[in-house]
């Protein structure tokens, strides 16, 4: 969801082409007005301005690419991104050699990726090792997992009532308010991460090997 928020962004990204745009014309304007008045097309002075102007763009286009496109969610302050939290039971799928709640297929390449299919009510779910995770045995949790802030004790709840099948995914959202308007994320999801998690390993098909790139 979208959010006004996000206009001062997109205003300062204009500001800034706006200044590129002068400081070239600036840079010009003054060489040109340098060469006529004194017949050179250099001096210190003018050559302190002009690095003067770059730094002040360059230092602006950090701070901007920075806010717009390296902010580190998990390293975020969680003041400016709301959390919710969403549990399904897990709905298992016949066949006629096995029964499965999870289908996974496995990558290959430089950087292979696992991308796994469930389903709960209301349909079919697909999401890749990047933001999700599959758990099983006597642990509800691993290591992936638990960067996350959990209720350990709604889980274990989870695990008697829908015998250790079940998803709980995680979201976060960047709250609307001007901070996060400046990198354009007001309103947006800013993470998202589903547990899966299954009785024992039997309860997940391994499918063939699929390529990555």
């Amino acid at each position: 969801m979208k959010s006004a928020w996000n206009l001062i962004g997109m205003g300062l990204w204009l500001i800034l082409i706006f200044y590129l745009v002068w400081m070239i014309h600036d840079m010009r304007a003054r060489r040109l007005k340098l060469i006529v008045t004194t017949k050179k097309s250099f001096t210190w002075q003018n050559f302190s301005i002009s690095c003067g102007e770059i730094v002040v763009f360059l230092l602006a286009v950090w701070g901007m690419s920075y806010a717009t496109f390296f902010q580190d969610v998990a390293k975020m302050d969680q003041s400016r991104v709301t959390t919710s939290y969403e549990y399904k039971p897990l709905i298992i799928q016949y066949k006629n050699d096995q029964s499965d709640y999870v289908q996974v297929q496995n990558g290959s390449g430089r950087n292979p990726v696992q991308n796994y299919t469930y389903y709960v009510e209301g349909g079919k779910y697909q999401v890749n090792s990047l933001n999700a995770t599959v758990v099983y045995g006597k642990s509800n949790l691993n290591l992936q997992s638990e960067t996350y802030k959990w209720n350990k004790e709604w889980l274990n709840h989870l695990d008697d009532r829908y015998q250790h099948a079940w998803v709980a995914t995680v979201t976060a959202t960047y709250k609307k308010n001007w901070f996060n308007g400046i990198g354009l994320h007001a309103g947006r999801q800013a993470n998202r991460f589903s547990l899966i998690r299954i009785p024992d390993r039997s309860f997940m098909e391994v499918q063939s090997t699929k390529t990555n790139g």
